[in-house]
C-alpha cells in the first residue's frame, strides 16, 4: 500500500508496512548467531519501535472519552489499525534515524498524535553532546487528520468491517472485558518481533475463565487467577517467590522475544500485560501487573527518557558482577529547596550579599543540595569556596574560614590571565598599602597573585605588629573579599557542619555579610539540627544577620516522601517504578526516607543476598 502524504510534510505509512521496512533495515538478532555485529543498529530500531508503542498506547487512552480500558476491543487494538508518521527525508535514507518518528495515528476511531521533544529541551544540548545518546523527553499532542491524509484499512481487515458498522450506527457498543491488556501485549509482540503472536490455548482459556468468573461472581481477582493455574509457579510445584532470582521467562511468546534480542524490560512489559489480562483489575493485583493503560504509557515514557538505564540490557556475564546503578549526581525530592537556593543566588549575583542556612539529619542531602548550585555559580563567573568543620575545629577557631579564602586565591590564579592577575595585585596593593604584609600572614596563598606580597620588607613590617586577634583577622579578610567579589564575580562561601563551628568563626562570617562597602557574597551554611541546642552560635549568627538587614533564608530537609524514594530505588535497580513499590514500602519503614540510609539499606540487602539479580530475566 502506498504511503499517504500528511499536511505537515510527513509520510503516513501503515504500521505493518513500516514494520516490514524496519525489519529489512534493522534485522533482529538470529538466536543461533552472535549479536555483537548488530548491536548498534538494534538499539536504534528498538528506540523507534518503543516510540511507536508509546504513541499507540497514548492513542488508545484517547480513543475512549471515558478512558475506559475495557471499551477497547480486538477491532481497534490491532496492528492493521495504526499508521506511523515519518519524515520524508528519513524515509529516503538507507539507515533511519533513531528519532525520526513524528507521530502515530489510528484508523478507527480516527485520531492522530504528534510525538516530539519540546523545543526548549531539544536546544539545551549541543549537537556534539547528543552523539551516542538516545534519551528524550517526549510529549504527544492531538493533530487534525484530513481526508487526503487518511490511510485506508487493508482489504478484508476487521478494521474495515468495524468502520462500516460504525457508519451504520453511532450507537455501536464494544465488548467490555479485560481482554484489552492481552490485545496490547499482542500488538507489542508483533511490533517488536514482526511475527504473528503465537496463540497459547492455555493463555486464551485462562483469560476467558477470568472474564467469565468476574462476571458471575465477586471472587477476588488474585484468587481467580490462581484458579486458572497459569500464574503461580508454586501451584505448579515450581519455586516460591523468594526463589525467583533463578527463574527465566516461561511464556513461549516472551521466550521468543528474548531469543530475538528484544530487551528484557520490553519482554517484562509484555509479560506483565498478559498477567494483567489474567488477574483482572480490582486493585488486589501484584506490583507487576498493570492497573490502567496510563501505567503502560508511563513505563514507555520512562524507557524513552533514559534507555541506557531502562531499555538496553546490562552486558554483565554473571550475577556476581552486577552492581546497583545509583544516580550519585541526582538530587531526589528537593525541587522546591533547589529552586529556593537558586533564586537566592540569583539575587546575590545582582549585587547584594545574602545568607542561606540548611538544617537536617545526617545523610538527608544538605551538601548535595548546595552542590547543585556549583555549576550555575561557575557559569556566571563566580567562585565557590568550601570548608567542612569537624570536632577539632573549635581548637582552631579561624582556620576553616582562612582555609576557604586560601582556596579563593588559587582559583583566582587558575582562572585569570597574567594581565588580569597583575591588575588584581595592584588593586590589593592600593587597598591594603602597608597592611599588605598582614594580609600575607593571614592568607598564605595570596603570594600566588604577586611575589611582592611575601617580600622580606613586607614580612618584617607585618612581624613587628602585635599578635593578631579575631577582630583584626575578620576586618582584614572582609577587606579582601570586598575587593575580590562583585556582581560579575560573586563569591559563594559554603561552610558545612556548622554545629562544630564556634562564635569566633561565625563572627567573621557576620563581618563578611554585613559589610556595606560593596561585598557580593552568598553564604551557605549547613548543620545537623539534632546536634545543636537553642543557644548554639549558629542561631546567634542568624539573629545578628537579621538585625543587620542581611537577607537570611532557612530551609529544613526531612526524609524523602514515598514517591521520591520509589524513584530512587527504581533508578538504582533499573526497574519500572510500579514494580518497586512493595520494596519501597519496606525501605521507607526502615529508613524514614533518609537518602543515605536508603542507599545503605539497599546495599545491605544485596550483600546479604536478600536482593538478587535474575541473570535470565536481566532484572533484580
Amino acid at each position: 500500500m502506498a504511503a499517504a502524504p500528511d499536511i505537515v510534510g510527513d509520510l503516513i505509512v501503515p504500521l505493518r508496512s513500516w514494520m516490514d521496512i524496519e525489519a529489512k533495515k534493522a534485522p533482529l538478532m538470529d538466536p543461533k548467531s552472535s549479536p555483537y555485529h548488530k548491536k548498534s543498529c538494534s538499539k536504534e530500531s528498538i528506540i523507534r519501535k518503543a516510540t511507536v508503542a508509546y504513541g499507540i498506547v497514548e492513542l488508545l487512552m484517547r480513543s475512549d472519552t471515558n478512558n475506559n480500558v475495557e471499551a477497547l476491543d480486538e477491532d481497534v487494538v490491532q496492528i492493521d489499525n495504526f499508521a506511523v508518521h515519518v519524515s520524508k527525508k528519513s524515509s529516503r535514507q538507507r539507515h533511519q534515524l533513531w528519532d525520526d518518528i513524528n507521530g502515530v495515528s489510528i484508523i478507527y476511531p480516527e485520531l492522530a498524535l504528534s510525538i516530539e521533544e519540546p523545543a526548549y529541551l531539544s536546544c539545551l544540548m549541543a549537537p556534539e553532546e547528543k552523539q551516542g545518546q538516545f534519551g528524550r523527553y517526549l510529549e504527544v499532542e492531538e493533530m487534525m487528520m484530513t481526508s487526503e491524509s487518511e490511510v485506508p484499512p487493508p482489504e478484508n481487515s476487521p478494521v474495515r468491517t468495524a468502520v462500516a458498522a460504525a457508519a451504520e450506527s453511532d450507537d455501536t457498543e464494544r465488548t467490555i472485558d479485560h481482554n484489552c491488556y492481552y490485545l496490547v501485549a499482542k500488538v507489542l509482540y508483533e511490533l517488536f518481533v514482526n511475527e504473528i503472536f503465537p496463540e497459547d490455548s492455555s493463555l486464551a482459556e485462562g483469560i476467558t475463565t477470568v472474564a467469565a468468573t468476574a462476571a458471575a461472581t465477586e471472587e477476588p481477582a488474585p484468587k481467580r487467577a490462581k484458579s486458572s493455574h497459569l500464574l503461580s509457579p508454586r501451584a505448579k510445584g515450581g519455586k516460591g517467590i523468594f526463589d525467583k532470582a533463578d527463574l527465566p521467562f516461561q511464556r513461549p511468546s516472551i521466550v521468543r522475544m528474548q531469543q530475538l534480542g528484544i530487551p528484557a524490560s520490553l519482554c517484562l512489559m509484555t509479560e506483565n500485560l498478559l498477567e494483567s489480562a489474567l488477574r483482572g483489575d480490582d486493585g488486589q493485583s501484584s506490583d507487576d501487573t498493570y492497573k490502567s493503560l496510563r501505567d503502560v504509557a508511563e513505563d514507555l515514557h520512562l524507557l524513552l527518557l533514559d534507555p541506557d538505564r531502562f531499555v538496553f540490557d546490562n552486558e554483565v556475564q554473571s550475577c556476581e558482577n552486577m552492581k546497583l546503578r545509583y544516580r550519585k549526581e541526582k538530587l531526589y525530592g528537593r525541587d522546591k529547596e533547589e529552586t529556593l537556593i537558586t533564586d537566592a543566588f540569583c539575587r546575590v549575583s545582582r549585587g547584594k550579599s545574602e545568607a542561606f542556612f540548611i538544617s537536617g539529619f545526617s545523610g538527608c542531602g544538605k551538601s548535595m543540595l548546595v552542590n547543585t548550585l556549583r555549576a550555575r555559580v561557575n557559569a556566571v563567573g563566580g567562585y565557590v569556596i568550601k570548608h567542612k568543620f569537624d570536632s577539632l575545629s573549635q581548637e582552631r577557631s579561624l582556620s576553616g574560614v582562612i582555609s576557604a579564602v586560601n582556596q579563593l586565591c588559587l582559583m583566582l590564579k587558575d582562572r585569570n590571565t597574567p594581565p588580569k592577575i597583575a591588575l588584581l595585585a595592584n588593586k590589593l596593593r592600593d587597598e591594603f598599602g602597608a597592611d599588605v604584609g598582614l594580609l600575607a600572614r593571614i592568607v598564605k596563598n595570596v603570594k600566588v597573585l604577586s611575589p611582592e606580597f611575601v617580600s622580606p620588607a613586607a614580612a618584617e613590617e607585618a612581624g613587628g605588629r602585635d599578635t593578631m586577634n579575631a577582630r583584626s583577622v575578620g576586618f582584614t579578610l572582609s577587606r579582601f573579599m570586598r575587593l575580590i567579589s562583585s556582581p560579575k564575580h560573586p563569591v559563594m562561601l559554603f561552610l558545612d557542619d556548622l554545629q562544630w563551628a564556634d562564635d569566633t568563626a561565625l563572627d567573621v562570617i557576620h563581618t563578611f555579610l554585613s559589610d556595606t562597602m560593596g561585598s557580593c557574597m552568598f553564604f551557605v551554611g549547613t548543620y545537623r539540627d539534632n546536634e545543636v541546642h537553642a543557644d548554639h552560635a549558629v542561631f546567634d549568627l542568624m539573629k545578628k544577620l537579621e538585625s543587620s538587614h542581611v537577607p537570611t533564608n532557612k530551609v529544613s530537609l526531612t526524609g524523602l516522601d514515598r514517591d521520591d524514594l520509589n524513584t530512587m530505588i527504581s533508578d538504582a535497580l533499573c526497574l519500572y517504578p510500579r514494580i518497586c513499590n512493595s520494596l519501597s514500602e519496606v525501605v521507607m519503614q526502615k529508613t524514614k526516607g533518609n537518602p543515605f540510609f536508603v542507599l545503605e539499606f539497599i546495599k545491605s540487602l544485596k550483600d546479604r543476598d536478600l536482593l538478587k539479580y535474575n541473570f535470565h530475566q536481566k532484572r533484580w
